[in-house]
């Protein structure tokens, strides 16, 4: 179980942004007014301002139901919620449902073109995020299935062209989890075909980080948490301030931007980002400005 849940931690939010905005095959980019508030409503969600966000999916999701990519983003605001917040059963109801109703339209979409690559990589993150939520609310019956069903689709990224940024992020993700597994347990990952290097990940992921597309924000992600997961906290800070600076209104990106430097001890900053963070205007994630207060009496 911690294996499965490990690897879909790590594809956290590896799918969102660019890797999703292009249409997937079979559904025309007729217009362009659909594909900019698409875009639109990928910026909002990467702002935090899931208020807007939602309002843009649901207009898109009455424009075009067959296309499942509204549908995805509008299921990711309440398991950001869930996974960001105070793990509310109302939160994962709530994302079980969208969820589910995302996968129904990925694979009449997937059916119709199985080269369709967009929807392999949507599919592997919807039932992987299941697979987290259901494992955090005891539900080890839905977060197995859900698990082996999504590796399912993550194998397929590692058939995916090796230049391209969404191919790499996908098998870096794959490598470094197949590395990292414990040496008494390789025996069974190699018997499913899980063998790599973790070193292998990282430079996959390093080299779809430096893209010029939105990609790198994914990369970027990933690798802060698998940086400072291996204890490399100045190389996971790096990426955080990237983050930061790119999407300065991201309280999920501030605040760990601050716990990154409180931890490598640079106490002066630390202190004045939380204190940002205090003041903050968003409508989403209060739990990470009680955190910051928090955080600032201990310090």
């Amino acid at each position: 179980m911690k294996l499965i849940q490990l690897l879909w931690f790590l594809i956290l939010c590896s799918i969102i942004s660019s890797n999703l905005v292009a249409a997937p095959t079979g559904i025309k980019a007729d217009s362009l007014s659909y594909e900019q508030k698409l875009e639109n409503g990928i910026d909002a969600f990467y702002r935090t301002d899931w208020i807007e966000a939602s309002s843009v999916f649901r207009e898109l999701q009455q424009k075009k139901p067959g296309d499942s990519r509204a549908y995805f983003f509008e299921a990711m605001i309440p398991f950001w919620e869930y996974y960001f917040g105070n793990n509310s059963s109302q939160a994962a109801d709530q994302f079980l449902k969208r969820s589910q109703q995302a996968i129904e339209i990925s694979k009449n979409q997937l059916n119709k073109n199985s080269s369709d690559t967009t929807m392999v990589l949507m599919l592997s993150g919807l039932y992987g995020y299941r697979s987290l939520v259901a494992a955090a609310e005891q539900n080890y019956k839905e977060a197995l299935e859900s698990g082996m069903t999504g590796f399912k689709y993550t194998r397929q990224l590692l058939e995916l062209n090796a230049d391209d940024p969404k191919a790499l992020i996908g098998k870096g993700m794959f490598y470094y989890m197949a590395g990292s597994v414990p040496n008494g347990l390789k025996w069974a990952a190699n018997m499913i075909g899980m063998s790599a290097d973790m070193q292998e990940g990282f430079d996959a992921l390093e080299k779809a980080a430096k893209s010029d597309s939105y990609v790198r924000n994914d990369a970027q992600m990933i690798l802060a948490y698998l940086y400072e997961r291996e204890g490399q906290d100045k190389k996971a800070l790096k990426h955080l301030e990237a983050l930061s600076a790119r999407y300065p209104e991201n309280i999920i990106f501030q605040y760990n931007r601050a716990r990154l430097l409180e931890k490598t001890d640079q106490l002066t900053l630390a202190r004045e980002k939380y204190e940002m963070i205090t003041k903050m205007n968003t409508n989403t994630l209060g739990v990470l400005k009680q955190k910051s207060r928090n955080r600032l009496q201990k310090l």
